[in-house]
């Protein structure tokens, strides 16, 4: 079987990539690379921060906790140390009275690594005494 002679030209005319074009794809495929390796230790950074933040909200609940178990109403100003994941967290704890019944809770715990100081507030209410039951028959 004889291949005609146009068909030879032009198989004889192409050829494979050139260096040119093989650095081109090279050089393109590291860029990509090199942002898809940016983004996963950005990602990284972002979960230890995460972590961070979560051992503050757990320092501050431990903190409420403790409020909630000496009696809401019972609650006063002062500094402790939280451990939270074998971290030792400065908390300092200000109360203040907003009403007769209503006393507001700052919790300020210290920032925990690259985390900034986070600062939560809430309200304690003195519940209201329960009315006398009714009179039996």
């Amino acid at each position: 079987m004889t291949i005609p002679a146009r068909m030879k030209d032009r198989l004889s005319d192409e050829s494979g990539f050139g260096l040119v074009e093989t650095l081109i794809a090279i050089t393109i495929l590291v860029i990509g690379l090199v942002a898809v390796s940016g983004l996963s230790l950005a990602s990284a950074d972002q979960a230890l921060i995460a972590n961070w933040r979560s051992q503050q909200a757990s320092a501050a609940q431990i903190v409420l906790e403790g409020i909630e178990n000496d009696g809401w109403w019972g609650a006063a100003s002062g500094v402790d140390t939280v451990s939270v994941a074998g971290h030792e967290i400065p908390v300092k704890v200000a109360v203040s009275s907003v009403t007769k019944r209503v006393r507001q809770v700052t919790i300020v715990v210290a920032g925990v690594g690259e985390a900034d100081t986070v600062i939560y507030r809430t309200r304690l209410y003195k519940p209201l005494p329960l009315p006398d039951p009714p009179p039996g028959p």
